[in-house]
């Protein structure tokens, strides 16, 4: 058995634990006092005994509303810390994964036994490495400083093509080396958009987080297609792939933290579990909002809603 299933076992055992005591400890006295309640209701024949029974409904009544909201809380508390430990062990397992190139690498440089064309791939692949590296320490810490509230934005009336392009250019490699065959980018930029009043910089990450994602998911002939249109006071891009699709229950969860969609055809897609969450913090930064279109089995389509501060060119 795996350390995450070990983990989850222990998770289900606690919660099934604290429920056995709320049941045994709380919830088996509270029906208890409502059943005297109700009989002294039914039974009695004093406006004191009426009122006894009020009382104790109502005593009754706070007490289970008291005890499902602790639940609840405890619920997604224990929820919550199963999807930390797994999104520690997947940023564990991305950051050793550089390194450990990192670490070879150095050392066959290191041994002086090879030619210079060996010399200069290995520098090639050492610089893909670091950058790799470095990017995921720079989302960690963008997303620590969103969470704590201290991420500075700022706004500049631009174009939408300006975000566009940033994002594009920054997934080109992306959409070329995937392991398993590039992806197709279509691009459907409507003409004379107004201007967007954005942090450049802030707004191409999140459309490059929803591309990664789309990138991640696609399945078959593997095509994303990225629009832009202008609507009544906003403009909307939306990216849309041809991957297995997002259940509805699903929908609500995928911009919390840590939470991952699972494909039981490809469990062990690459991700942190922060793209999305990163994407609705920007967006939401910038007086937008972010919604998810999908069917299990028909792809998924994000729309990215900001207002539009400038008139059609």
């Amino acid at each position: 058995m795996s350390s995450t299933a070990v983990r989850h076992d222990a998770v289900v055992g606690q919660v099934r634990l604290v429920g056995l005591l709320i049941f045994c400890f709380a919830v088996l006295p509270g029906l208890l006092i409502i059943s005297v309640g109700v009989l002294m209701l039914v039974f009695g024949h004093r406006s004191l005994d009426y009122l006894f029974g009020i009382l104790i409904l109502a005593l009754a009544v706070t007490l289970i509303s008291g005890i499902t909201a602790t639940f609840t809380i405890l619920r997604r508390g224990a929820s919550l810390a199963h999807l930390q430990s797994e999104f520690v062990q997947r940023v564990s397992h991305d950051l050793r994964t550089p390194l450990t190139s990192i670490r070879m690498f150095v050392e066959t440089l290191a041994s002086g036994k090879i030619d210079a064309e060996r010399q200069r791939e290995c520098l090639e692949v050492l610089g893909k490495e670091t950058d790799r590296l470095s990017a995921l320490v720079e989302r960690l810490l963008g997303w620590a400083k969103m969470e704590a509230g201290k991420r500075e934005y700022a706004p500049a009336a631009i174009t939408p093509e300006v975000v566009v392009k940033k994002a594009v250019t920054a997934l080109q490699t992306q959409l070329t080396l995937q392991a398993d065959g590039p992806v197709a980018l279509e691009q459907r930029i409507a003409p004379s958009l107004p201007t967007i009043l954005v942090d450049a910089e802030a707004m191409s990450e999140a459309l490059l987080n929803v591309l990664q994602n789309a990138v991640r998911y696609c399945a078959g002939e593997k095509k994303i297609v990225l629009s832009v249109e202008a609507r009544p006071k906003e403009v909307v891009f939306t990216v849309r792939d041809n991957g297995p699709g997002i259940a509805k229950e699903e929908q609500r969860r995928i911009f919390e933290k840590f939470y991952r969609v699972v494909d039981p055809a490809r469990p062990n897609v690459a991700g942190t579990g922060l793209g999305l969450s990163i994407v609705y913090h920007i967006v939401r930064a910038h007086g937008g909002r972010i919604v998810v279109d999908s069917d299990l089995g028909k792809g998924a389509a994000f729309h990215i809603h900001l207002p539009a501060v400038g008139n059609s060119r």
